[in-house]
């Protein structure tokens, strides 16, 4: 383990050229030499004639949570790290749930935040939970929210209640249903990389229709000693690392993830219990061809780390991490609620959201730190 390209997701110069010879002016697919192109490089090819440079990401759950849109902006600006923000949760917008008046209330929503975003220096993303309930609907939605200002959509792809609930073949049925709403835009999904979860939803139908995969690796939320167990069972041994540290769990997910052609953003703990621990994530993502990273979840963020972001920018390999601290013994409260152990329960990783009531939908468990800077000078008036 630990091999610095063993998921770096280059194409080789074959591929390329191939992926490069099916797409016609138009950007449609064609017959190449007899054979149909890989969608999947038909995609990449049309997406990187588009594509500005690359940005680290924070995550954005709830603004009733994470805070003032305006606030969020002026941080990320700052530190040229883009939004992500949660748009729906299966047929659900996230107004059901997320009761500031900047919450996603359906596309035209979507489009007065990516304006709200891009126009202050902040590029902006998009996720959601898929349920696979009704699998059209749901790819309407999310062709919606691409088609409204997003630059990619990032699909939380889980097992367990509150998560994905469909069929195989249900998920087969999303992804054409959203490629033939969006054939090119990108998407991704961000899954739980333990290997014993990964496989509670359809991870290679998705992998199928998707472009990057987005792994939560949140090395103090695992450190549990039924975690280390279960990875010990599985075949990732961590006890050449000194337990669950960060390059134990970048070094393992890359393993899993191994197989899959797709581009890997790894999402880091923001609110972990050493803010030490955050660069050495950094690092080891980077040496395993991990160019772009983000952080879960930007209400629970040190200011710090979204400095330290913006001085160690995507695609450039960050400045070496100081002296390791030590790893830590008890598992800090986490943002997403893990299963301690394989064959437990299938709680999900992150919070899920129930079924619509009145309330909105669960917090998480509050954590040790919150972004706290300076006001900005900016309105939180969010205009269309």
């Amino acid at each position: 383990m630990g091999a610095a390209n063993i998921v770096a997701q280059r194409l080789t110069r074959r591929r390329f050229i191939a992926g490069t010879a099916a797409v016609t002016l138009g950007g449609a697919a064609v017959m190449t030499m007899g054979a149909q192109c890989d969608p999947a490089i038909v995609r990449r090819v049309i997406q990187s004639k588009n594509a500005g440079p690359p940005h680290h990401r924070a995550w954005v759950w709830q603004f009733s949570t994470d805070g003032e849109p305006a606030q969020i902006a002026a941080n990320l600006a700052a530190n040229h790290v883009a939004v992500m923000v949660k748009t729906h949760d299966g047929l659900d917008w996230m107004s059901t749930f997320d009761h500031h008046p900047a919450a996603v209330s359906g596309a035209a929503q979507v489009r007065t935040l990516a304006n709200f975003f891009e126009g202050r220096g902040v590029p902006f993303h998009a996720w959601c939970v898929v349920k696979g309930i009704n699998p059209a609907a749901e790819a309407q939605m999310a062709a919606d929210v691409l088609a409204s200002g997003a630059r990619s959509l990032t699909i939380d792809l889980e097992g367990g209640a509150g998560f994905w609930q469909g069929s195989s073949a249900d998920a087969v049925a999303y992804g054409n249903e959203l490629r033939a709403r969006n054939t090119y835009g990108r998407v991704d999904i961000s899954i739980d990389p333990r290997p014993w979860r990964i496989y509670l939803a359809p991870m290679d139908e998705f992998v199928n229709f998707t472009d990057g995969i987005s792994p939560q690796c949140y090395w103090d939320t695992f450190n549990t000693p039924s975690n280390l167990a279960a990875y010990q069972q599985a075949g990732y041994p961590s006890s050449a690392y000194g337990g669950m540290t960060p390059e134990f769990i970048v070094d393992a997910t890359a393993r899993v993830l191994s197989k899959y052609d797709r581009e890997v953003i790894p999402a880091g703990q923001g609110a972990c219990a050493d803010p030490a621990t955050f660069p050495r994530f950094a690092r080891r993502s980077w040496d395993n061809g991990m160019g772009s990273i983000s952080v879960w979840r930007y209400g629970v963020t040190r200011y710090d780390t979204l400095v330290y972001l913006g001085q160690n920018p995507a695609g450039v390999a960050p400045q070496p991490p100081k002296t390791p601290t030590p790893t830590q013994t008890t598992t800090g409260t986490p943002t997403r609620t893990p299963t301690s152990a394989p064959s437990s329960t299938n709680t999900p990783t992150r919070t899920a959201t129930l079924t619509p009531t009145d309330t909105a939908s669960p917090t998480p468990p509050a954590t040790s730190t919150a972004t706290f800077t300076p006001s900005p000078a900016a309105t939180n008036t969010i205009a269309a």
